[in-house]
């Protein structure tokens, strides 16, 4: 009877202890504090009073979140030193009065600035307005000559607006002579152009010149709202054009293979009727990289 009793007495205190003990439960709420909402919980806390500490990686963190970085235009001209090495600017009106202007390499790399050709928010700008028939160019032009047999190269970020004018080019690959003569391709914006029978409005199109065929256009995509990476190379008596990482056209240029070639960026007018308006081109890289 004894024994009986104290087997109860055992089996009660279990039940007790399992129901209402302090030790089991306490070992439960140590695993709930561990979820996520306890988490979250405390990362917010850190991060306020991290907010008011002066000393705090928290504190760096969240206004690096907040605030934009300051620009830097000291470093940002100096980003265009390789270039401007290799460049002279050509700033021309073709009215019979004003002409060609060209800035060497010397002076260019002192960072000038005109009325179309300057530096404005994170962009080297090319800015004309066309009165008429005169054409007028702002252009980077490159230096030395090389050829289509060799892997030459020019690569830019560029930012192209829409215009009244009906075209303007923004990129070249020009050869040299003693003679004027047609650009061997032109990469343009065209406000509407008819191509093969279909109209391309706000469009890029590239203007091919060959001498046995006359022009060649291409279009390649609608103009970007934003910046855009566009590249030319010529290699093996080809010609890549290369936007946004995506190859849009191969040329061959064997006919090209005496020509002695070099490439321009910026801005000229090139539309063959008379126009009113203003075009601008802003750009935020350029490199050449120059085999011969």
């Amino acid at each position: 009877m004894c024994s009986l009793y104290k087997t109860l007495v055992f089996i009660f205190t279990l039940n007790v202890i399992g129901c209402g003990g302090s030790d089991t439960p306490s070992a439960i709420t140590e695993k709930d504090t561990g979820s996520s909402y306890d988490t979250s919980t405390e990362i917010s806390k850190e991060t306020d009073s991290g907010g008011d500490s002066l000393d705090t990686g928290s504190e760096t963190g969240s206004t690096s979140e907040t605030e934009a970085p300051v620009f830097d235009l000291k470093s940002f001209k100096e980003s265009f030193i390789p270039s401007f090495s290799a460049s002279v600017l050509q700033y021309e009106v073709t009215d019979g009065v004003i002409g060609k202007e060209t800035t060497g390499t010397d002076e260019l790399l002192k960072f000038p600035e005109t009325d179309y050709f300057y530096f404005k928010d994170q962009y080297l700008v090319y800015d004309l307005t066309r009165e008429g028939k005169p054409k007028k160019r702002s252009e980077l032009r490159q230096y030395p000559e090389w050829s289509v047999a060799n892997e030459n190269s020019m690569k830019g970020t560029l930012r192209l607006e829409s215009s009244p004018l009906n075209e303007y080019t923004w990129m070249q690959l020009h050869r040299k002579e003693y003679y004027s003569v047609k650009p061997p391709l032109r990469l343009t914006w065209a406000k509407s152009q008819s191509i093969g029978g279909k109209v391309y409005t706000d469009y890029l199109v590239a203007v091919f010149y060959h001498e046995d065929g006359g022009y060649k256009k291409v279009p390649l995509m609608p103009r970007p709202d934003g910046d855009m990476v566009a590249e030319l190379r010529a290699y093996n008596h080809q010609v890549f054009i290369t936007i946004n990482d995506t190859l849009l056209h191969v040329e061959n240029v064997s006919d090209w293979g005496d020509y002695n070639c070099y490439f321009k960026a910026g801005l000229y007018l090139s539309g063959s009727t008379a126009a009113e308006g203003q075009a601008r081109v802003g750009m935020s890289s350029l490199e050449f990289n120059i085999e011969g």
